[in-house]
């Protein structure tokens, strides 16, 4: 299969909707914290629009219903809307009718900010993790086409090592059962670069940002020669010279969080300015028309 552009995403969060902050910020005090979505997303458009590169931008349904010009913006922009829960719940914590309720929630919040249609999903956290594998077909029930939520690396909150690292179509009998006249739900596993033995993620987040940028580019070339597409993952925030006082975290909690944040914008624009880009709508439809994609069957593992 030929190598597809890279892919930038961005998860358009607060950054207290992070799950290091939850201790210290229970989404009962959301509403009366300081919010800086609006104007980080800003940046993170005037930065595409700089590089002429398009873009998925994974909302939470909690950003849409309080920024919904915002989330138009984004679309006028010709960037690819997709969904990334309600309320950013860690979704092995929810049973199948809480998902369920979150999923729908997220995209009422879509639809009445103006997206009628959304393909993709991303769950908060990468937390469709193997007790919950089974969600991914609510997601095709709910008409999804595609899911980027799982992270096949060692982590000891996401982590789902022996999952596949290339995209697949869930099928089984669920599937089936589910609706077979529906197209089988692509999975697009986050990227990872195998290396001794082990899947290391580079791509996005505390990685992206801490690693320096020559790992980054060796890590992304491996990836490329083990048939990996480059997924990007950031989140608005990441771009803000604010950062947060003193929460109570460990120093591994917060260099976690906020590690390596005054060099995300620098990295970026390097990143931007010598690659191809897609949006995940756009690699997902390269896939299926490619009509090799394997087909598989709950368990994952």
């Amino acid at each position: 299969m030929t190598a597809s552009p890279d892919i930038l995403t961005i998860d358009v969060e607060e950054w207290f909707h992070g799950h290091n902050y939850l201790r210290h910020y229970p989404p009962d005090t959301w509403d009366d914290m300081e919010c800086r979505v609006e104007g980080n997303t800003e940046r993170c458009l005037d930065l595409l629009d700089r590089f002429g590169v398009k873009g998925t931008f994974f909302v939470l349904g909690w950003t849409a219903e309080r920024y919904p010009a915002l989330v138009r913006r984004i679309a006028d922009a010709g960037h690819e809307i997709a969904c990334h829960s309600y309320a950013h719940p860690e979704v092995f914590t929810l049973d199948e009718a809480g998902f369920r309720a979150d999923l729908e929630r997220a995209l009422g919040a879509l639809a009445a900010a103006g997206v009628k249609k959304v393909a993709g999903y991303r769950a908060p956290s990468f937390s469709i993790t193997p007790p919950v594998h089974r969600y991914l077909h609510t997601l095709r029930d709910h008409g999804f086409s595609y899911d980027c939520s799982l992270f096949p690396v060692h982590h000891p909150r996401y982590g789902q090592p022996r999952t596949p690292r290339t995209p697949f179509l869930l099928g089984g009998a669920a599937a089936q059962a589910a609706g077979p006249d529906r197209d089988p739900l692509l999975v697009l596993p986050m990227t990872t670069a195998r290396l001794l033995g082990v899947s290391v993620g580079f791509a996005g987040g505390g990685d992206l940002r801490i690693l320096p940028r020559m790992a980054y580019r060796a890590l992304r070339a491996l990836a490329r020669r083990q048939g990996q597409a480059v997924v990007i993952y950031m989140h608005p925030w990441e771009l803000d010279d604010w950062r947060p006082g003193d929460v109570g975290q460990s120093r591994l909690q917060r260099w976690r969080s906020q590690g390596g944040q005054h060099t995300t914008l620098a990295k970026l624009e390097r990143i931007l300015g010598e690659g191809e880009f897609t949006t995940m709508g756009e690699y997902a439809n390269t896939l299926r028309s490619d009509g090799r994609l394997p087909l598989r069957s709950l368990p994952l593992y």
